[in-house]
């Protein structure tokens, strides 16, 4: 999309219109809302929809949704030194945070994957301390058959009432048993359809992003690229404070449009697409986060019919487990829209909401085609790219009321990414490489998460 196509679509969406469900008793909202929900009578219309899920409040630490997570460490050789050192003060740290309430376990890998602490409870979290303590390295890299012996941990103690989750550190290429990134998609999409999500945190320079990157994704989970052993204190500690703020477990969003509407794609996170209905799994939602879903969606000629009132265009539903107590709690809310033969009704009644994440989603896909045009060697036309995600940034902040700060930080780092000379070592390479596909991934908390 060129900027002033962009520009233009940006500038008409400054207004609100939403169609909404929540009550006190809810843990979460639901929100839906078309980019254009006022259209131009007496033609066919592209529009998006976008549905969102807002978490509840924190909960105190006592009343929180208790978690049963699998900690899986890599302990290959290149990870000596500093690199295991800061691997295991990290992951203490985490299990240091969890109660006799919550469920832990820890997995080495290297050339195999073993269970270092078997899945129990947190009534002593320096034992645990003391069994990371004695990781050694050695050996290659069996990343898959790591997260296998993480999820058999966490499945030992699956409950709906619980947030489950593996959290993956490497910091090399899996160079035993399956290695490509599409074997981790498929992997990850099997943990999610189990209620299981993975986060993965890549430290160095020579891990594979693109895997480590489709594994958290196809699983609803979180990436991280620490480029220093110092930063995993912090990721670590980023993580789990996701892992305990969950809201929600088992997230289903059904999509159903009526006659003469049809679902196109899906522009944020993936989902099932069949004509009229679309569906989206999320593994879990955080407390005072908003999870949402882009649709692209085409609507007849026929409905463009200018009238006062509204028509209901289709429907959202979303079901849920409830972490406390495991009890499935369902939302729904209509899709709604009408059309004008008003210009002016049309301009005036965009929404601004939606057409942040519109632009949120067109520079996110720059920024792949970016990475794809600096693997091809064409590195002046992928900074072309990322110099176009800032500006259209840019230009969209200044016509928006409120522009959010997510946003804004994701603008300021395609600017500095785009103002970087070609790389002149492999490793600036590789780091320029791993910085630009984190901001295709959900990071460990962001207020918003698509």
């Amino acid at each position: 999309m060129t900027y002033r196509a962009l520009g233009a679509f940006a500038l008409a969406l400054c207004g609100a219109l939403a169609s909404s469900a929540a009550s006190a008793n809810q843990n979460i909202t639901l929100d839906a809302r078309l980019a254009q929900p006022v259209m131009k009578d007496g033609m066919a219309h592209k529009n998006y929809l976008h549905v969102a899920l807002g978490g509840c409040r924190p909960e105190p630490n006592q009343n929180r949704t208790p978690v049963n997570v699998a900690i899986v460490i890599d302990r290959s050789g290149s990870m000596q030194g500093l690199r295991i050192a800061q691997a295991r003060e990290a992951a203490a740290m985490a299990i240091n945070r969890l109660g006799p309430n919550d469920i832990a376990s820890v997995v080495v890998f290297d050339t195999r994957a073993d269970v270092l602490v078997p899945a129990q409870r947190v009534t002593d979290p320096r034992y645990f301390a003391q069994r990371i303590q004695q990781v050694g390295v050695g050996g290659s890299t069996a990343i898959h058959d790591g997260v296998l012996r993480g999820r058999d941990e966490v499945l030992r103690f699956m409950d709906a009432r619980r947030l489950n989750r593996i959290v993956l550190l490497s910091d090399g290429q899996a160079n035993v048993g399956p290695s490509r990134p599409d074997d981790f998609a498929r992997l990850g999409a099997a943990l999610l359809a189990h209620g299981v999500s993975v986060s993965t945190i890549g430290l160095g320079l020579g891990y594979n992003e693109d895997l480590m990157l489709q594994l958290a994704r196809s699983s609803d989970g979180n990436h991280a690229f620490a480029s220093e052993p110092a930063d995993l204190i912090n990721i670590f500690n980023r993580e789990f404070n996701d892992v305990l703020a969950s809201c929600a477990q088992t997230v289903s969003i059904d999509i159903e449009l009526k006659a003469g509407v049809r679902a196109v794609r899906a522009l944020s996170r993936d989902g099932t697409i069949a004509g009229s209905k679309a569906q989206f799994r999320l593994n879990q939602v955080y407390a005072s986060t908003e999870h949402y879903v882009l649709l692209e969606v085409e609507l007849d000629q026929a409905l463009a019919v200018a009238g006062a009132a509204e028509q209901e265009l289709g429907t959202v539903k979303v079901a849920y487990t409830q972490g406390q107590n495991g009890d499935r709690q369902t939302l729904a809310t209509p899709i709604r829209g009408r059309f004008t033969a008003s210009e002016a009704e049309v301009k005036a009644g965009a929404d601004a909401k939606v057409a942040e994440a519109v632009v949120e989603q067109v520079v996110l896909e720059r920024g792949r085609q970016a990475v794809v045009l600096r693997d091809q060697g064409r590195f002046d036309e992928a900074q072309g790219l990322l110099q176009q995600n800032a500006q259209d940034i840019k230009a969209y902040a200044a016509t928006a009321k409120s522009p959010s700060q997510h946003l804004m930080q994701l603008g300021t780092q395609y600017h500095m990414l785009g103002l970087q000379a070609a790389p002149a070592t492999v490793e600036q390479r590789s780091y320029q490489r791993k910085t630009l596909r984190a901001l295709e991934a959900p990071a460990a908390g962001s207020a918003v998460r698509r």
